[in-house]
């Protein structure tokens, strides 16, 4: 009984693990301004796309038998890098107003490293993207905007230099 016991657990173990995050993905609003802003903005690289037909979507039980489209985009460098998934539908219901991170939205935000925040804030002011919050501190500095879905982004760096005013 304990050996049993014990081949369970290790195998739960094994089986509950995994080493990483390969994609986060949600649905978006207008594909073309999404991918404008991941791409031209942030700095993502697309990394392909695919449809699904109805058929495929009432077996995954994935959007109620509804046909749906998926760009990707490609969240640093490498084969293991995260990927965005962004879907998107003939017509789909707007996502409700957030007004802070403090609502059970869904995703609520994404949060984005990046080794030099100088060139992303150029491109948001660039954009005419505006800056919701900054703070920085000793180890980083943040800053939060949102996507053209209204979706908060949390864009991360080095505290040194500071890419805005205190």
């Amino acid at each position: 009984i304990i050996m049993t016991a014990l081949s369970c657990l290790v195998a739960f173990t094994a089986w509950a693990q995994t080493d990483r995050i390969s994609a986060i993905g949600y649905v978006v609003a207008d594909i073309d301004r999404s991918e404008t802003f991941y791409t031209e903005v942030l700095g993502m690289r697309p990394a392909g796309s695919f449809s699904l037909d109805a058929t495929w979507s009432q077996e995954a039980g994935a959007a109620g038998g509804r046909p749906f489209s998926v760009k990707m985009f490609r969240l640093g460098d490498g084969p293991d890098a995260t990927l965005l998934k962004l879907a998107y539908f003939e017509s789909t219901t707007p996502r409700p107003p957030q007004e802070g991170l403090d609502s059970p939205a869904g995703v609520n935000y994404l949060t984005l490293n990046y080794r030099d925040l100088q060139p992303v804030v150029d491109r948001l002011r660039e954009a005419g993207i505006p800056v919701v919050g900054y703070v920085r501190r000793e180890r980083y500095q943040l800053l939060f905007i949102r996507d053209p879905d209204g979706l908060f982004i949390e864009l991360v760096g080095s505290p040194d230099p500071p890419v805005l005013p205190d």
